[in-house]
């Protein structure tokens, strides 16, 4: 009893009242795809802290650089032993290393890899960040378009219920119609509320995204065009992500060739000369230097653990670079599929569109002469609006889908 007079209460309110139920919207503000991803690339803290991390890298390839470069110290020191006079020096002590088997120079391309893969995943994650904002923005865009189309589905039923009732009174209608009538207006009041909800999730997410208060109004974006499968495959071979797997295994293939030429001799040169020394040593002694010669002979195996270790890291990324070039492939394949079918629904929706809007008129026409019903014409009109609701679904689809083919494909976007 209770659920029945809820309902005859929802059905009587005026969809200006319906409406009132929603939030009050926020003031309405024009933002395009690209707009939306640039304040998102600002506000990402995921990019921020990648972007920290490939800091840190190139920190580490300049440390490694200074390697190629003498070192300079500039010192004093006091000492004292017991029974002897205190001593005092000052010196400027020098060294450079002129040969360790290369392996300073192998280490500093190692390096270069590294910082040049994470260069690469951060670009990546540039992409990956733009479909995310691209989802969250048609999300809005089709939310909105389904508002709309239901609120106008909400006032033509309003009117037909109205219509029907008068008719019902002049007794030129069964009041089974005017019942009908009504039931399908408590299903697109609901449908209104509904399509308000998403709304408002939708302004929740952009809002996350690009930091702007609710109020967003995306702009339309129709599909890009095919550029055939192929296209999108080689494109596919140097993605960024893929391209980041193909410099780390460059940079596991330099660390394995050091740990090679982790027994070859190193060579080094060193000199301090003293500007202050007191008590002076007998004979006077202003500087000194040294050649050193180093080569390892024994490490317990270490060695041979080391080079080991690093084969096996340098396969492993090997296998890391198969495997993400299928998945890449096998990505775009069906991000292809889903885009050509996609377009292909879109376009059969299409016709069904024009049809029903044409089978709406006739009906209107036909109620005129009194060869239909005015529940009829209802139908009519609501299965019209249905396919809209659908062509448009279908729209928003087909334009996501192309940018996910060209995320998966690993085409530029943009800066």
């Amino acid at each position: 009893m209770i659920r029945h007079l809820l309902l005859q209460a929802l059905i009587m309110l005026p969809p200006s009242a319906v409406r009132a139920q929603a939030p009050q919207a926020a003031p309405e503000r024009p933002l395009s795809l690209d707009e939306a991803y640039t304040l998102a690339l600002a506000k990402s803290e995921t990019l921020a802290i990648g972007k920290e991390g490939l800091d840190q890298l190139e920190a580490a390839r300049r440390r490694l650089a200074s390697a190629f470069r003498p070192s300079l110290e500039l010192g004093f020191s006091h000492r004292k032993r017991q029974n002897y006079e205190a001593e005092d020096a000052g010196y400027l002590s020098a060294g450079y290393s002129l040969f360790s088997g290369m392996r300073d120079y192998i280490a500093l391309k190692a390096a270069s890899a590294s910082s040049g893969a994470a260069e690469l995943d951060l670009a990546r994650a540039r992409q990956e960040l733009y479909l995310g904002v691209a989802d969250a923005y048609f999300g809005l865009l089709s939310a909105r378009k389904e508002k709309a189309i239901r609120n106008e589905l909400l006032e033509v039923t309003r009117r037909r219920v109205a219509e029907l009732e008068a008719r019902v009174e002049l007794g030129r209608s069964r009041k089974s119609e005017a019942a009908a009538a009504k039931a399908q207006l408590a299903q697109d009041k609901a449908g209104f509320l509904e399509a308000a909800a998403a709304e408002r999730l939708g302004q929740e997410a952009m809002s996350f995204l690009t930091g702007l208060p609710a109020g967003i109004v995306p702009a339309g974006v129709p599909a890009g065009k095919d550029e055939g499968l192929e296209t999108y495959l080689k494109s596919s071979l140097s993605r960024p992500d893929v391209a980041a797997k193909r410099r780390s295994l460059e940079a596991y293939g330099h660390l394995r060739r050091i740990q090679d030429r982790n027994t070859w001799p190193s060579v080094s040169v060193s000199g301090d000369y003293y500007a202050l020394r007191h008590p002076k040593p007998d004979p006077d002694q202003d500087w000194t230097a040294g050649l050193v010669l180093s080569l390892p002979l024994y490490t317990g195996g270490a060695a041979g653990a080391m080079r080991a270790s690093a084969a096996s890291a340098e396969r492993a990324a090997e296998l890391a670079l198969k495997l993400a070039e299928r998945r890449t492939g096998s990505e775009v394949r069906s991000a292809y599929e889903e885009f050509r079918y996609a377009g292909l629904r879109r376009a059969s929706l299409q016709e069904a569109a024009d049809l029903a809007a044409e089978n709406e008129r006739y009906q209107e026409s036909d109620y005129k002469l009194g060869l239909v019903t005015n529940l009829d014409v209802l139908n009519a009109i609501n299965s019209m609006q249905q396919t809209r609701l659908a062509l448009s679904q279908a729209e928003t689809r087909e334009a996501l889908a192309f940018i996910r083919l060209r995320t998966a494909a690993g085409m530029e976007t943009p800066k």
